[in-house]
């Protein structure tokens, strides 16, 4: 059965034959559609409650991801507008967003209200989230000095408020396709973000198409464990199952120690199609001993690879190595989730693009304004009833991309004879590392407010696993000092770990055009001849190499790092930023780690035991 709109797919949801079904596995948790409608229907209680209506706009943000995913569906169902603001997402860009939408309406973590300013007696509505499970990060500890505060008497604290609702499900307001289903927060500067806007049609006239391409019905189980403040993760997720009325599997959140957790959940979870991004896949293929037939079970379909540049080599060898089918999926936020579609059951297949349009068309417009032919480059342009309604309160930007329903996607691309697009490169000032895309401009706005900065510039140069890596390029201000260690000091506040530059350059002056812009080019050019690359060969490694590519991969200084330094001592040393760890040491040794040494690194010195053993063994 396919849905209208959510008004239709929610009233489908209440049969009993569906309510029994599981909806989710989030975790150690199981949530079947009927504890989910349940729980949504308290939720509107507690909204009429207290004066909350349709059109209103909700800044949700919390670490939890089964709320994330209840308040998400709940605000859908009711015609309320989620503003989307991860929990990790620095102070300073939270507030400018909410200060941007206007939004006196809050469910978050309770120590959000505190680092984003929000006084809770000024609000129209709040919910402060209070879970047991729920992990703060490093900076929240730091902002609020490790204080915990009792909630006052009359606070609105959850999940305790659900104890003591009783479910309702009446007066529910008719949603209309162009009502505003949810805004996420994408490019832009801090200080001028840039929200797009999703209606109810578009958002629906897209879950058709993925139905369609991805062939989905009740008995799929889709793993999806990406970020849910993404488009691919909340809405190939918990969404997309929903409409199918399947489930959704998210045992944990993709993390060094579970690689091995991963292969073995295909089987575990009987499932059917794996969401994922090109870098997951990448260490998949890299550390895969032992689970090489992973995806040979009866139920898995294929899997689905988005949210970036799908390598043809990568794509190759993870089809051969693990005889399973991977498809290429292009979209943008601006898009929902995808538009083109490449080897998807009955659709062409030609490995090494993005396929072709589903339910939407799409053309290439050279430099002259004239449509490109077969091979010719351009900027690719789509049109269809996904395309967002444009950005919020934003009347300049949006018509600068949005022509006679037209999307300027910002990217270079190129239609074979065939009809198969390929993305060659981008228009639009954008770093998309591991499936993140990365606004440098804001990046830069942040560095250059230390005052010792006089101009500044960061840009993506290429890197095999992660197809980008963020630097920075800083001249300091005449007779002023900087040490890397004070500026990334400086910056952890003001940056999510994502965008934390991975190296930076110190120059004297920066190449400019007569116009006095930056000359990026130029730039990289400047960089590449900083670099003096070396290979250390021999039964023992020099600390040094440790330390060295320890900063690069962690973002930090490396007089920061001591030998006697781990993972928990490291404030960047993270999941991701562990693999990157690995990979540089893979790339300057000229060696290659197994899964089991790669999750026994969790020190420096374990990590300089193993090298050491394993150069040893080359020499031998």
């Amino acid at each position: 059965m396919t849905y209208s709109n959510i008004n239709t797919l929610f009233e489908a949801l209440q049969q009993t034959t569906i309510r029994n079904r599981l909806f989710a596995h989030i975790n150690d948790k199981k949530i079947t559609y009927g504890q989910l409608q349940e729980e949504m229907e308290k939720l509107w209680s507690i909204f009429q409650k207290n004066g909350l209506r349709k059109g209103d706009k909700v800044i949700l943000s919390t670490n939890d991801d089964y709320y994330t995913t209840l308040f998400f569906l709940a605000f859908l169902r009711y015609g309320i507008i989620t503003v989307f603001i991860d929990p990790n997402v620095p102070p300073k860009r939270s507030i400018a967003i909410i200060e941007k939408t206007g939004a006196n309406v809050f469910v978050m973590d309770e120590e959000l209200f505190v680092t984003r300013l929000i006084d809770a007696n000024s609000t129209a509505f709040y919910l402060k989230i209070q879970a047991a499970t729920q992990k703060k990060g490093k900076l929240f500890d730091r902002l609020l000095k490790n204080k915990k505060e009792t909630p006052a008497a009359d606070e609105l604290v959850f999940p305790a408020i659900m104890g003591t609702t009783i479910a309702d499900s009446h007066a529910i307001d008719t949603i209309e396709d162009e009502d505003v289903a949810y805004i996420l927060f994408t490019s832009g500067t801090t200080s001028d973000p840039r929200g797009v806007m999703i209606s109810h049609s578009n958002l629906f006239a897209h879950l058709h198409t993925l139905k369609k391409v991805y062939a989905l019905n009740e008995n799929d189980h889709l793993l999806n464990i990406l970020m849910l403040y993404h488009a691919d993760g909340i809405i190939q997720g918990p969404l997309l199952t929903a409409f199918n009325q399947a489930t959704w599997i998210r045992p944990f959140r993709f993390d060094l120690s579970n690689i091995g957790d991963l292969f073995n959940s295909i089987y575990k979870y009987r499932i059917t199609h794996f969401i994922t991004v090109p870098t997951v896949l990448s260490f998949m293929n890299k550390f895969h001993e032992g689970y090489e037939d992973s995806f040979q079970t009866e139920n898995f379909e294929f899997i689905i690879s988005v949210a970036s540049k799908l390598e043809l080599k990568l794509w190759q060898d993870f089809e051969q190595k693990f005889q399973t089918q991977v498809v290429n999926v292009y979209g943008l936020t601006e898009t929902v989730a995808g538009s083109l579609f490449c080897g998807i059951n009955a659709l062409p297949r030609k490995v090494g693009t993005v396929g072709v349009p589903v339910d939407c068309e799409a053309k290439i417009i050279k430099e002259n304004g004239e449509i490109a032919l077969a091979n010719e480059t351009g900027v690719l342009w789509l049109k269809g009833a996904h395309i967002f309604k444009g950005y919020l309160d934003n009347q300049i930007d949006t018509e600068a991309v949005l022509v006679n329903g037209w999307l300027n996607t910002g990217d270079i691309a190129i239609k074979d004879e065939d009809g198969f697009f390929y993305i060659t490169g981008r228009e639009k000032n954008t770093i998309n590392t591991g499936g993140i895309n990365i606004y440098p401009e804001q990046v830069t706005e942040m560095i250059n407010t230390h005052p010792k900065i006089a101009e500044s510039i960061c840009l993506g140069l290429p890197d095999e696993n992660f197809q980008e890596k963020l630097v920075s390029v800083i001249v300091i201000r005449p007779d002023e000092q900087l040490e890397k260690n004070d500026l990334i000091d400086f910056l952890r506040p003001l940056l999510e770990q994502s965008q934390m530059p991975k190296n930076f350059y110190f120059f004297d002056n920066l190449p400019k055009g007569l116009s006095g812009k930056i000359k990026v080019n130029a730039v990289k050019e400047l960089i590449e001849s900083t670099h003096n690359t070396s290979t250390q060969s021999g039964t023992a490694i020099s600390n040094m190499i440790i330390i060295e590519a320890a900063a690069e991969a962690f973002g930090m200084d490396k007089n920061q790092i001591k030998m006697s330094d781990n993972s928990h001592s490291l404030e960047g040393w993270d999941s991701m930023a562990h693999l990157v760890f690995i990979t540089i040491l893979e790339d300057r040794l000229k060696v290659r780690f197994s899964t089991a040494e790669m999750m026994n690194m969790n020190t420096l010195t374990s990590v300089e035991q193993i090298i050491n053993e394993k150069l040893k063994a080359v020499k031998i």
